[in-house]
């Protein structure tokens, strides 16, 4: 059946642009169609598929192809795995891309993301120094020249074996999918090969060298976490600054709690 289910989607792609392929592509829908109702599969297409994959490799090394023969059942149920698995992380990346603006919203890159481009807020960070701050609330630090538009970059950048980043992460995290669609999220591992773009902004935001950090917008950063005010503080001061730079897009934007620290910030 593996074979079938492969070929039954390979075919399917050629033949839409090929009636070549389009009777191939029939006998192994109706191969899968058998197999699956626990019928046997009599059109042979899977012995045909067989044949055709020993005879090419039999020109090339023999030994590959009578391996191959032998043992065809167990690596055509391999790549089926594998298709399934291809198949399931397209659809997570195409969910991501609807939902948060990127396939990948741990690392905010994608090699197809057209939201990118025209919704990228204060990154790159030229003309944002850090050390014209002004303090504002949770110890965020906030560049006043900063000007928020579009959809603000938000980072979070830590190491896994951090425990500030531990407690953090979770917390920024939570706080940031509340704001989907309204933000652009980044999640940076520094021991887990970060890009050459994300070192040269946590350079930029903590000259120490310090972690965690995590810059919203370019505009709000702070170094280190927020474990002296809590949980249930930091998530309040995480959306309150998200609130502010997002120009309150959710309900919990008009809490009277949240509603009060952003007029503190």
């Amino acid at each position: 059946m593996s074979a079938c289910l492969i070929a039954l989607f390979v075919l399917a792609v050629m033949g839409i642009f090929s009636a070549r392929y389009r009777r191939w592509a029939k006998e192994a829908f109706d191969c899968v169609a058998r197999r699956i109702t626990l019928r046997p599969c009599d059109t042979g297409f899977n012995e045909a598929v067989k044949a055709k994959v020993t005879s090419k490799l039999m020109k090339k090394h023999f030994g590959l192809a009578r391996f191959t023969h032998r043992h065809f059942e167990l690596i055509s149920w391999v790549f089926t795995i594998i298709l399934f698995i291809s198949l399931a992380y397209s659809a997570y990346g195409a969910y991501n891309l609807v939902v948060y603006g990127t396939c990948d919203p741990v690392t905010g890159e994608c090699v197809f993301n057209p939201m990118v481009n025209p919704n990228q807020a204060m990154c790159p960070y030229e003309g944002l120094e850090p050390a014209q701050s002004v303090p504002t609330i949770g110890g965020f630090s906030d560049i006043e020249a900063a000007q928020i538009s579009g959809k603000p970059l938000v980072y979070f950048i830590g190491t896994t074996w951090c425990p500030h980043c531990n407690w953090e992460r979770p917390i920024f995290l939570r706080a940031v999918n509340r704001f989907s669609g309204h933000v652009q999220p980044v999640h940076v591992e520094l021991d887990i090969s970060p890009s050459k773009g994300d070192m040269e902004l946590f350079n930029h935001y903590s000259a120490e060298g310090q972690i965690p950090l995590v810059v919203l917008g370019g505009k709000y950063f702070r170094v280190g976490s927020g474990e002296d005010s809590g949980v249930e503080q930091e998530e309040k001061v995480l959306t309150a600054l998200l609130c502010k730079i997002t120009e309150n897009p959710i309900q919990e934007c008009s809490n009277q709690e949240i509603s009060d620290l952003v007029s503190q910030i």
